[in-house]
């Protein structure tokens, strides 16, 4: 009964905007096979101590030892607590590395900026940065102040405006740690969780759409209702929240899956409990994406 309540509460936020199909994942996916790209969209691990280092490393067992090998990891920032140091850094990167992940792409939270130049040293990176998949496009844009909210340069707003604007043929993803004020998402109504200056952006989407928008930060568990949001003031786009690899304050670790499969216009997004070491099915949603995926012999492509 709670599944189908989720369930309930899901298509209400959705409405209109979710590919409706009456089937399950499973159902839908039958198919894929090897023409599947698959995105593990993970954010907020920021261990407190060493201890709770293994709550990360369970996450990277899961994922080893249930779903397999995953062709793309995205961390929507906060890897790392603030102020961390060259040790902390280098388990982070050598347990990140054994996942089953063929390609990693990152940007920096708040906790990471806070850290100074180091988390640079380890992800040597632009502050945003394109990458490039078949015709997938995602924007990545890193956090660059030390405050609780999300900062984004005019520069990088700028760039990110003009990426929208010029590649309209592809499916677009961008990747914030905070969410947009409009967002739909909860906790966008508290300063702290959001982008500053969100109208910038909220501006652009009138007109150009994003498939989706994709931000940590808010650590909240996938379960409630707004996690998910599609905003039809906003072009359209899909907000989705991806929770966080921690356990405080008796929260499971969570993440997010993406399925894209070649040819298709939907997007399955899977709600991951690590702690649990299972998918809830009941929260499974499939986004419809406006144009069909269409996959890339090669390797993605940093622009």
């Amino acid at each position: 009964m709670f599944h189908k309540y989720l369930i309930f509460l899901s298509t209400l936020i959705l409405a209109g905007c979710v590919a409706v199909q009456n089937v399950t994942f499973q159902e839908a996916t039958a198919d894929f096979s090897k023409r599947q790209f698959v995105v593990w969209m993970l954010s907020d691990i920021q261990p407190k101590t060493t201890l709770k280092r293994n709550v990360f490393e369970a996450a990277v067992a899961d994922v080893n030892e249930n779903i397999g090998s995953i062709d793309m990891g995205i961390m929507a920032g906060d890897l790392l607590k603030s102020s961390s140091h060259d040790a902390d850094f280098s388990w982070f990167k050598e347990t990140r590395e054994s996942a089953k992940v063929t390609d990693w792409y990152q940007i920096a939270g708040n906790h990471d900026v806070r850290s100074g130049d180091i988390f640079y040293k380890y992800f040597p990176q632009p502050k945003y940065y394109a990458v490039e998949y078949g015709n997938l496009l995602v924007l990545f844009l890193s956090d660059q102040s030390t405050a609780s909210r999300t900062d984004v340069s005019d520069d990088a707003f700028l760039w990110w405006k003009d990426m929208v604007e010029n590649n309209r043929e592809k499916i677009i993803i961008t990747v914030t740690h905070a969410q947009l004020k409009g967002s739909g998402l909860l906790g966008s109504i508290i300063s702290s969780r959001v982008i500053y200056n969100s109208k910038r952006f909220e501006k652009v989407l009138q007109d150009k759409k994003v498939a989706l928008w994709v931000s940590g930060h808010s650590h909240l568990p996938q379960q409630l209702s707004g996690t998910v949001s599609i905003q039809n003031n906003l072009g359209g786009t899909c907000f989705v929240n991806v929770a966080s690899i921690s356990d405080e304050l008796f929260l499971d670790s969570e993440s997010r899956f993406f399925y894209f499969k070649d040819g298709s216009d939907v997007v399955w997004i899977r709600s991951r409990n690590h702690s649990k070491k299972l998918f809830n099915t009941g929260l499974d949603i499939p986004i419809s994406l406006g144009r069909s995926f269409s996959m890339s012999s090669g390797r993605p492509q940093v622009r």
